[in-house]
């Protein structure tokens, strides 16, 4: 990870290609609640809560396209607000569809991974100078990340860069690459698989319901760890 500042000045975080997913499994490993096969399922609210030792609003009063919001303080833990809604919808309806619970689960993996990336860019000790060593930009509008709907993507694809980081972080903190790709060869064996095949359609609500996240993420997921081919190729491992 590095750390500048674009043609803009605004403050920017860099990843190489691979580490956000190894920042995250070491966060998962500092918290000794790594999921497992037997156990594959990331409690994500015992994660940001006594983990990360974020405040957690599951009930909070936001606007219908802001799924979650992170705001970081200085001086005091970061705050995670969920949209009322949302939690009203997939968590006290019994009659939730299981997919509701999945956009609920990634929200609040979307706004972990965004204490985990992205709280070294706000100064948050209030006797030290910021990591860029300037505090001009540190204003509170800038120290809230708001998380909409439509950014809210496995592929990692948004609008905003912290977004798409957070995306990536959100993928691994739910799906943990050793323990999906383990679950994967559990489930076919081995077998070279083609997207878009009913084999791969049956793994896909499987890997999905193991996760407990959509099966829109779980397909996203095989295809972002190169787990299945395009059809007539060979997949990378």
């Amino acid at each position: 990870m590095r750390r500048f500042r674009d043609p803009n000045g605004e403050r920017r975080l860099w990843f190489e290609p691979g580490e956000i997913e190894n920042v995250m499994e070491a966060e998962l490993a500092r918290s000794q609640a790594m999921p497992t096969l037997a156990n594959p399922v990331t409690d994500m609210e015992w994660f940001v809560e006594t983990h990360l030792g974020a405040q957690l609003d599951q009930y909070a009063d936001l606007d219908s396209a802001i799924l979650g919001v992170t705001e970081f303080r200085v001086g005091a833990t970061p705050v995670v607000r969920i949209n009322k809604d949302l939690t009203g919808i997939a968590i006290d309806d019994e009659h939730s569809p299981n997919y509701m619970r999945g956009r609920w689960r990634a929200t609040l993996a979307h706004e972990a991974a965004h204490i985990i990336l992205h709280r070294r860019l706000f100064n948050l000790n209030p006797d030290q100078r910021d990591l860029f060593d300037s505090g001009e930009d540190d204003d509170e509008t800038n120290r809230v990340q708001h998380c909409l709907k439509r950014n809210l993507l496995f592929r990692g694809t948004a609008s905003d860069w912290r977004e798409v980081q957070a995306n990536m972080g959100m993928a691994a903190l739910l799906m943990p690459r050793p323990l999906f790709v383990q679950a994967f060869y559990e489930e076919t064996g081995g077998e070279n698989l083609s997207r878009g095949t009913a084999d791969v359609t049956g793994i896909v609500a499987r890997l999905a319901s193991r996760f407990q996240v959509s099966k829109q993420a779980a397909e996203i997921r095989l295809s972002t760890l190169q787990l299945v081919s395009a059809a007539g190729q060979l997949k990378m491992f």
